[in-house]
């Protein structure tokens, strides 16, 4: 097989129920995924349930974060506020959707929220996950080859790399990003798809914080002249 006769299809499997990480290697990229994706599953489950964040680190979760409607927000920073989110979860209203964002959960944390029933879990990181629970894993469309390689020959093997290069080319001249997936599949060790980042999102409403806050800044100076 050659790079040039190397295709994808279009991804269209539902995060719903499975467990899916965003390599999110940048704050846009990030926000259209999380947000189109969360919208999706929301719509399928009539907004039923509850939504919740698990922020990982000492870090401040970013702004854009916080405000997407979530039921309840944790900053896990220790044991003891891991089991305060692991005991919500479990005892919130079903269907529940879970968003991770930090980096990839240790597999205490993987292995509890499998054993609970009408979890749908979104996790983002900058690095791909290491762990062999994930069903989906998403790149954004800039992602190198670097980037992508290792995660999918732990998943497929060497035949998953075969014209990988001038996939992820062709991906990023279309903006548009690589997804391997295992949900469904009837080949064990998955398949790989091309799918849209900004799906389901609105773009033309969306506000650029920092880029407001400079206008602002420009006019404010102007009227004190």
């Amino acid at each position: 097989m050659t790079e040039a006769t190397v295709r994808l299809e279009g991804f269209s499997e539902s995060l719903r129920g499975a467990n899916s990480y965003c390599v999110a290697t940048n704050t846009t990229f990030a926000q259209n995924f999380l947000k189109g994706r969360l919208a999706a599953v929301d719509a399928e489950v009539a907004h039923r349930g509850r939504k919740v964040l698990i922020f990982q680190g000492t870090a401040v979760p970013p702004r854009w974060l916080l405000h997407q409607g979530w039921d309840a927000v944790f900053r896990v920073r220790d044991v003891q506020d891991l089991k305060l989110a692991l005991t919500y979860i479990q005892h919130t209203s079903r269907p529940t959707r879970v968003v991770w964002a930090g980096g990839d959960p240790s597999p205490t944390v993987m292995a509890n929220l499998a054993r609970m029933e009408g979890i749908t879990l979104i996790a983002m990181g900058e690095k791909a996950p290491t762990h062999p629970e994930w069903q989906m894993i998403f790149w954004s469309p800039d992602a190198s080859q670097e980037d992508v390689e290792p995660t999918i020959v732990a998943r497929m093997g060497q035949a998953g790399v075969v014209g990988l290069r001038s996939v992820l080319r062709e991906l990023r001249g279309s903006q548009v990003g690589l997804v391997w997936s295992s949900k469904e599949e009837k080949d064990k060790h998955g398949a790989m798809y091309w799918y849209d980042p900004t799906d389901g999102v609105d773009l033309a409403t969306q506000i650029d914080l920092q880029e407001a806050a400079t206008v602002l800044k420009e006019v404010a100076a102007f009227l004190t002249r």
